[in-house]
């Protein structure tokens, strides 16, 4: 018998293929370790730079893959996190809601101009109760803001999924300046989502210009302006601002 890879163990486990990278907060923390860190990725940038959070700082959150998602991602087998082998990934549990919502008040008094945090580099909601915590965040920390993507999908045939998606939609719905979520690869709505540039009905919105494509990706895989009218590249995340400013579905030529 052929013996499975740790991808594919992995798959089948809904694990992360680097179980030596998942932590719990109830695990030994380093004295400047933070479940939400500061940004240091090169594509998301460090910053807004434009804007009216101009000046906010980009923090993340990174929870375990597929641990975290619905089985219906797309990516599910092809996570990106299955290249990632040096990133933490945290448990979800409620220590982890603790120790996020400590931060969260520390972060509201060093940032009381806003911050930003990107859900999730990996992993994604996985509970309503979870959802429903970042809405209390939204309220009690008014230099919040959050955006991101996500995999679960309001009208998925999963009642988990579903009702993790209804409850963002809600979320997205009450507070659409402050909580910029889009659902991955959905066509069923018109705005807020993430589409790839692999599938052509993307690419034929493109044409039409229902959606726009990622500059960042465009200046930073390609090397070249975003538009043509454009003097500078968009070298990161924090430059562009569309994912959070935007309505019109995003189209990433990797997503």
């Amino acid at each position: 018998m052929q013996q499975l890879s740790k991808t594919e163990i992995a798959v089948m486990t809904s694990r992360s293929v680097y179980k030596n990278r998942v932590k719990s907060v109830t695990d030994s923390m380093g004295k400047t370790e933070r479940v939400i860190k500061k940004s240091t990725n090169v594509k998301l940038g460090k910053k807004i730079t434009r804007g009216k959070l101009k000046g906010a700082p980009i923090y993340t959150v990174t929870l375990e893959e597929r641990a975290t998602c619905p089985a219906s991602c797309a990516h599910w087998k092809t996570c990106y996190g299955n290249n990632m082998m040096f990133a933490i990934r945290y448990d979800a549990n409620d220590a982890l809601i603790d120790t996020m919502e400590s931060e969260l008040v520390e972060l509201q008094r060093k940032h009381p101009n806003g911050f930003m945090v990107r859900l999730h580099v990996l992993g994604d909601f996985f509970s309503v109760a979870y959802v429903a915590k970042w809405a209390k965040w939204l309220t009690m920390f008014p230099a919040l803001n959050i955006y991101g993507y996500t995999a679960n999908q309001p009208d998925a045939t999963d009642t988990l999924e579903r009702s993790i998606g209804l409850a963002l939609l809600s979320l997205r719905s009450a507070s659409p300046t402050r909580f910029a979520i889009r659902f991955s690869g959905n066509f069923d709505h018109d705005t807020w989502t993430a589409l790839s540039a692999d599938d052509s009905r993307a690419v034929d919105m493109v044409t039409n210009k229902q959606a726009f494509i990622c500059p960042t990706q465009i200046s930073v895989e390609t090397g070249k302006l975003a538009k043509k009218d454009e003097k500078t590249l968009v070298p990161d995340c924090g430059a562009c601002g569309l994912c959070w400013t935007a309505q019109k579905p995003v189209v990433f030529l990797t997503h």
